[in-house]
């Protein structure tokens, strides 16, 4: 039965060492849902970019290199030396996504302390030494470690509901510093008002930092004149003059719009520029600031941080730390030749918009120099981000944010621990299920889906492919559908043996039989998967992924690895093939029961769909599809949904009028296996706001703000005084507070003592001694920072509770692009079915008939929805998720069909009677196999329903979907898809002539007569 068996034996125990050796060593690759991390989402207006003279037409017709230029520079920006995993990559046209896993638990501000001296409302710079006291109170100067609390790549500040962005911190002085940030009031504030430095987002200030460096001469009087033609001419003092009223009318402007307007005039001052010079002076105004230079004309002396081959730490005269650059080997004559026609003249290093140097030119420079820091000079610190940024390149063009994506670790781990804990019992009761029912052939069976399993995480490793959420289930739904072969092959078999073949034949011919129906279920399951992957994002690519992957492996199990175990048990002698009979020999008349069958179909279609547009549109769409926020909060205590509903009613902000992002569209939900005690309160929340339009930045500090009061703290709370440490640790699972004292120990905390704060709950509270100089930023630094990279003494792994442990927040950009992809996929999907089965079965009546029944099983489960997020039983929505379940369920559909429809095909040319009989014949013969594979895919399903039900996750409605899929999927084969084919089909044979009706059934019996041959060769 099988030829060459020592090579294709070779070839599976190969494909099965490489795959254990693959998974062993390289492992999977988990994504963010599954382990924590931040995902942003950035669009690139390349039409605005173009517009504005940014770009060139020849850049925007070659946008596909520009959008490759931005994932390289962001790719060392976000991950310079490749150990964060992190994934840049382009979605759709004109969106990038950035993926940096690892833990996203966020630790609060530590930083509030009364100002010293008033601000004034026009105040540019603010200089902590003046306005903020010392930790301690004691010295006029803060000391380094209150200073590096605030980033020097920028942050946010408040004061007294006023909050303040600054986009650079060079000592104590933060520089450009935005008033009235986030919609909120400029105003001034009085001494004693406390300053809180706010939450800042260090992945967002990396990838936004434009990172452009320019080297420009400063102007003067004979730059701006033009000897040809003199009315062109201007004066630099005028010019000056100019730009000081322009400033002063435009006050919020920053000063690139001015450079616009220059850059449009004709002659001389179209090459003048101003920027303004980096300074500490916390008095200075902006026109005080500003420096003219001019723009060469000779492009080749146009320098721009392209043309510099190193950046590297360095120092300047005084031997404070600064950057050193060397340019590129093509550019350093022409560097040496700008420098030397411009001896005794000031050349401005500007970077981002700003003269961090204005040096003295003294003598040529060979392709090389440094940059410093100015009067103030630069920290190392500061030196080692500038060049951070240098190094990875300048970007052409500002992205716009349009959402981002928070997993925490704590998440992570219980979502992965009820994906795993279901594969696992799933896969244990598919194999019991098979082995009992198929005893010998179910052994194979068994060792074919721990085969095709090793190789599916075997080739998910060696790929690198990320498993996300949705990518656990995909495994799970391949475990119940992978079997779906082996029941395929084993029932034909059971046929030939009931047509009293021996061992031998009924094997063979059961394999033979098999294929083509194997082949066309699966190839229309993977074309699903293919558009899947295609044309969705995020989640739905890992599903996709896994998908297709499980595929291929399945066939590889099914049609090899099968076929070789049943030819070495037929070599071993085998008498019988023993097997249970759930379905015996049976005469449904499914054609007369049919009328009824869409009479109930319709009734549930008609009642799903009108209820499913009743709903409000923000109940029934997720954010994906409307925009907005979603995020998971924890409280410290248990408490109600109500509380957290009026605590963020309450909440004003001037962005939205007097409203809040979650003022008038917020959902609050407790996650139900939060439940504490029999009251009507919960730890663990999701609150949701689908407002498309509202502005997304800043929800993680808003909403800490808000639910101050009732938000869980941490997950690290320390205060340190007189070399004593007391404070809270936020775990997200349990541990031996005697396990944890070692942990501490190498941290710095030394003899603590640590007990367990509530019983239920993973919060610890400690004390212990701690160094001389030890600050409490210090101890919250080493403490969030080097946790999670620890297990305690007894081997757990310890891992940090975020009181957020998920937010989601999508602009309405992305939207839009969401809602046209899902679109945009449903409709390939449907088209490729139709196409697919127009070739197989040389008949459109087919392919149109599959189709009915893939809109009635997509329709019944939308109704089902409907029902579900009318009355709240389960978490659902329409979402990313959502649109996988709909496309899987139309791949499983098919699945079903085409099993029933080839049978039809290979019956027509061979039974005698009326198509109606045919297709009855066909359903019957094919029953034993539809219901048992619906079997193992519900256990599955089911499993992964029943894991996640109660926690409010994507899973659960993803599994509610995918359970009444697979239920109707299997009602429709039999009830809608073949009556529609017998309608389709008499419909069409209505209009043929005899000689036409002849000629296509002798065009059947040869297509099954070829198909049988090649089985048999094969």
């Amino acid at each position: 039965m099988v030829e060459n068996l020592s090579r294709k034996v070779t070839i599976l125990l190969s494909l099965l060492v490489i795959a254990a050796i693959s998974w062993t060593v390289l492992g999977l690759k988990l994504g963010l849902d599954l382990q924590g991390g931040t995902r942003l989402v950035y669009s690139v207006d390349f039409q605005r970019a173009l517009d504005e003279k940014i770009i060139t037409e020849s850049e925007f017709q070659n946008r596909d290199q520009l959008t490759g230029e931005l994932i390289r520079i962001w790719s060392k920006r976000v991950d310079p030396n490749g150990v964060r995993n992190a994934v840049v990559r382009s979605e759709g046209a004109n969106q990038i996504s950035i993926e940096i896993p690892g833990s996203a638990a966020a630790v609060r501000s530590t930083v509030t302390a009364p100002l010293k001296d008033p601000i004034d409302a026009e105040q540019i710079r603010i200089d902590l030494d003046a306005y903020l006291p010392a930790e301690a109170g004691a010295t006029p100067k803060l000391d380094d470690a209150t200073l590096d609390r605030f980033p020097s790549s920028g942050g946010v500040i408040e004061v007294d509901g006023e909050e303040m962005r600054y986009e650079r911190r060079q000592g104590a002085v933060l520089r450009d510093v935005e008033r009235g940030y986030n919609g909120t009031e400029a105003k001034a504030h009085a001494a004693g008002q406390p300053l809180l430095l706010k939450a800042a987002d260090p992945w967002r200030d990396l990838i936004e930092n434009v990172g452009d460096m320019q080297f420009h001469i400063a102007a003067d009087r004979s730059d701006l004149t033009d000897l040809q033609n003199p009315a062109l001419s201007t004066d630099l003092q005028k010019e000056t003059q100019d730009m000081e009223t322009w400033l002063t009318e435009n006050p919020d402007a920053p000063i690139r719009d001015y450079n616009d307007l220059l850059a449009q005039r004709e002659g001389p001052a179209s090459r003048l520029r101003f920027y303004p010079m980096a300074s500490e002076d916390p008095n200075a105004t902006r026109q005080q600031l500003m420096r003219a230079v001019i723009i060469e004309e000779d492009e080749a002396w146009r320098f721009s941080g392209e043309d510099m081959r190193s950046f590297y730490p360095s120092q300047d005269e005084l031997g404070l730390p600064a950057v050193g650059f060397e340019a590129k080997a093509e550019s350093r004559r022409a560097f040496g030749d700008f420098t030397e026609k411009h001896e005794q003249e000031q050349m401005a290093i500007v970077i981002d918009g700003e003269i961090v140097t204005f040096p003295n030119i003294s003598e040529r420079l060979p392709g090389r120099g440094i940059i410093n820091g100015g009067d103030g000079g630069f920290k190392q610190e500061e030196v080692n981000d500038l060049i951070e940024v240098l190094r990875s390149g300048s970007l052409k063009i500002r992205p716009d944010f349009e959402s981002q994506e928070t997993v925490g670790a704590t998440l992570g781990t219980e979502y992965v621990k009820r994906g795993f804990m279901s594969a696992i019992l799933g896969l244990s009761l598919v194999l019991v299920f098979v082995l009992i029912y198929y005893r010998k052939l179910g052994v194979f069976a068994a060792i074919g889906l721990l085969f095709n399993l090793v190789l599916l995480m075997g080739a998910m490793s060696f790929m690198r492919a990320t498993l996300t959420l949705p990518g656990v289930a995909g495994i799970i739904l391949t475990v119940g559908m992978a079997v779906d072969a082996n029941i395929l092959i084993y029932e034909r078999i059971r046929e030939e043996a009931l047509r009293g073949r021996k061992p031998l034949q009924s094997a063979r011919d059961g394999f033979g039989n098999a294929l083509s129906t194997i082949v066309d279920a699966n190839l229309t399951t993977l074309i699903t998967g293919i558009i899947l992957y295609k044309f969705g994002t995020g989640p739905i690519k890992g599903f996709a992924t896994t998908l297709c992957i499980g595929i291929i492996t399945s066939m590889i199990s099914a049609l090899m690895l099968t076929r070789v175990l049943v030819h070495m048990a037929l070599e071993k002698g085998v008498e019988e093939w023993s097997m249970m009979r759930l379905v015996t020999k049976t005469a449904i008349n499914f054609m007369d029961k049919a009328k009824v069958a869409i009479v109930f179909s319709l009734v549930l279609i008609l009642a799903g769909l009108t209820l499913f547009v009743s709903l409000p549109r923000n109940e029934k769409l997720g954010i994906d599809f409307i925009g907005g926020t979603s995020l998971t909060i924890k409280t410290e205590k248990p408490t109600s949904p109500d509380v957290i509903r009026d605590l963020l009613s309450a909440a004003g902000n001037p962005k939205i009028g007097q409203e809040n992002l979650f003022t008038s569209s917020k959902e609050v939900k407790p996650v139900i296996n939060s439940r504490s005690g029999d009251g009507d309160l919960y730890t663990d929340f999701r609150i949701v706001a689908k407002t498309p339009d509202a502005d997304l930045t800043s929800v993680r500090e808003d909403v800490e703000n808000w639910l101050s009061d009732v938000l869980q703290a941490g997950p690290v709370d320390v205060s340190v005084a007189d070399g004593r440490a007391e404070g809270r640790l936020y775990f997200a699972g349990e541990h031996e507070p005697a396990d944890l004292v070692p942990v501490l120990a190498d941290l710095g905390v030394s003899g603590a003592t640590i007990s367990r704060v509530n019983p239920d709950g993973f919060i610890y509270s400690f004390a212990g001694d701690v160094g001389p100089g030890k600050t409490t930023a210090d101890l919250i630094d080493s403490l969030s920072r080097d946790l999670e990279a620890r297990s305690d003494a007894g081997g757990k792994a310890l891992s940090l509770s975020s009181p957020i442990g998920e937010l989601t927040s999508v602009g309405a950009q992305v939207v839009e692009d969401l809602r046209d992809k899902a679109v945009v996929a449903m409709l390939l999907s449907l088209f490729a079915a139709v196409m697919y089965i127009r070739v197989r079965f040389a008949e459109y009546s087919y392919g149109f008939a599959a189709v009915i029944a893939l809109v009635h099983d997509v329709a019944i489960t939308l109704g089902a929805l409907a029902l579900m997020i009318w009355t709240g039983v389960i978490e659902a929505e329409i979402n990313l998720a959502m649109i996988a379940a709909f496309l899987t369920i139309i791949g499983y559909s098919l699945n079903d069909t085409i099993v029933v429809f080839d049978r039809v095909r290979e019956n027509l040319p061979r039974m005698k009677g009326s198509l109606k009989e045919i297709i009855n014949t066909s359903i019957n013969q094919t029953l034993s196999r539809t219901l048992l594979t619906s079997i193992t895919t519900l256990i599955s399903v089911s499993l992964l329903f029943f894991f996640n039900l109660g926690t409010g996750n994507v899973i659960e409605g993803f599994a509610f979907a995918m359970l009444i899929g697979v239920l109707v999927g299997t009602y429709s084969s039999m009830f809608v898809a073949a009556p529609a084919l017998l309608w389709l089909e008499n419909r069409r044979q209505a209009g043929l002539s005899d000689e036409e009706r002849e000629a296509e059934k002798a065009a059947g019996e040869a297509a099954v007569a070829a198909e049988a041959a090649a089985a048999a060769a094969a």
